[in-house]
């Protein structure tokens, strides 16, 4: 008898590090999902504003174009005013780029299943008192 308790207790085990090894696939898959999302909405957004930041220079460069006599001058500006950007962008990169996005994905990778317990138990707490 003792033989088939041992043999019980070593299936439960393995069952139980099958279903572990299962949960850990399903969290990373949530995860990356939600990693992927984020970089796609960065990566539209990056696209859309950088593809109006275009169209918005060529309509400064055009409206300069007669106050400084010619379009050349005009797009030189802009190039300098675009050079100071990059300039300040570059100092401020960790601040306005890197923090966010390890703040992002920190928090999105080192979410613990209490979190979004907490934030689940609200809603459902209202649903149980509403059947009551």
């Amino acid at each position: 008898m003792e033989q088939n308790d041992y043999q019980r207790l070593l299936n439960d085990a393995k069952q139980y590090a099958h279903m572990r090894y299962d949960l850990l696939k399903l969290e990373l898959l949530e995860k990356l999902s939600r990693i992927i999302a984020f970089l796609l909405v960065v990566i539209i957004a990056l696209v859309l504003g950088l593809t109006a930041f275009v169209y918005f220079s060529l309509a400064l460069a055009y409206a300069l174009k007669p106050l400084l006599g010619g379009m050349g001058w005009s797009l030189c500006i802009i190039g300098v005013i675009f050079l100071g950007l990059l300039f300040v962008l570059y100092r401020q990169k960790e601040k306005l780029f890197l923090t966010p996005i390890i703040t992002k994905l920190s928090q999105i990778l080192f979410e613990t299943k209490e979190e979004t317990v907490e934030e689940e138990t609200p809603a459902d707490t209202n649903t149980q008192t509403t059947d009551e």
